[in-house]
């Protein structure tokens, strides 16, 4: 038997607002602003749109939490005709750290000294931009405060909720998963996981080696009986499947709900305070030695499921 997770939950069942706030973590922890931009004029000149007078750029940083403040502004880069030369290279583009999903490039108007948006790159790779933008063409401005969180605090997380779930049996936010047996068993299916919303589908190979889909009225789930099983519905007997490994394919969605807020109190205070023990003792080292970090005991008790 084995479980195999197809879709990650998309949330976790606390914040980094939640922690930051249970920990006690000031908003000095977060996503650094980027370096600087080097800005030049291409070596070929080439017409472009950029308007004639000095320009200089910044970056920002975005993650999943938020967006960084602007980063350390580049040197002017002035641009005297543009219709023989009115485009600006942009190179050693500054790469966030793990959290980062995209970046911003803002720039000052002509001779200007506010950072409007130029560009948004939709990666955390890419080092090189060309600017052919007019200053009309230009975005809202860069933001002052950053709204992003340490890297680090959103890891920890979704590792606390997988010590969880692995502890208890369940899942906590919605995700799709896939049991995958030998063969039918004479009658229930152990789940094995815990709350289950839906059956998605029930596959199996058949005598023939082809694959089949069971239809949904052939079965019955009971998701409140621990662990959780799978029955033939009435008068119905499971088919018999083909000599080979992993020919029964069963789909399940589980987990409290799709929001952090319909995963149960003490699961998220149990998440809470590892995350605060983790992040305050980041070597889990203390004079040398393996730490052994806090722990609310019995949170997770009534959560677990116990093999009778």
């Amino acid at each position: 038997m084995t479980l195999r997770l197809i879709t990650a939950p998309t949330v976790e069942p606390v914040t980094v607002a939640e922690v930051m706030a249970w920990s006690r973590i000031d908003a000095s922890n977060q996503e650094p602003a980027p370096g600087i931009i080097t800005a030049a004029l291409p070596g070929t000149p080439v017409a472009g749109n950029v308007d004639n007078g000095a320009h200089r750029y910044r970056a920002t940083f975005v993650t999943a939490d938020g967006e960084t403040d602007g980063g350390t502004i580049s040197a002017a880069v002035t641009v005297a005709d543009k219709t023989v030369n009115g485009k600006v290279s942009l190179t050693a583009i500054p790469l966030g750290g793990a959290l980062v999903t995209s970046r911003k490039l803002y720039r000052t108007a002509a001779a200007g000294s506010t950072y409007l948006l130029l560009a948004t790159i939709a990666d955390n790779s890419t080092t090189t931009y060309t600017d052919n933008i007019a200053d009309a063409s230009l975005g809202a401005g860069v933001p002052s405060t950053n709204t992003t969180s340490d890297p680090m605090l959103s890891m920890l997380i979704t590792a606390a909720r997988r010590v969880a779930e692995n502890m208890t049996g369940r899942a906590f936010i919605t995700q799709t998963w896939e049991l995958v047996l030998d063969v039918f068993p004479s009658k229930e299916i152990e789940i094995g996981m815990l709350p289950i919303q839906s059956i998605t589908t029930v596959k199996y190979y058949d005598t023939d080696g082809v694959l089949q889909t069971i239809a949904a009225a052939d079965y019955v789930l009971e998701p409140d009986t621990l662990p959780g099983w799978l029955l033939p519905a009435y008068d119905v007997d499971w088919p018999d499947t083909y000599d080979m490994a992993q020919s029964v394919i069963i789909r399940f969605v589980a987990g409290y709900g799709s929001a952090g807020s319909s995963v149960p109190a003490e699961i998220r205070m149990w998440i809470s305070a590892q995350v605060a023990a983790a992040y305050g003792n980041p070597t889990g080292l203390m004079d040398g030695k393996a730490a052994a970090l806090p722990f609310i005991d019995g949170l997770l008790d009534a959560y677990k499921i116990r093999w009778l």
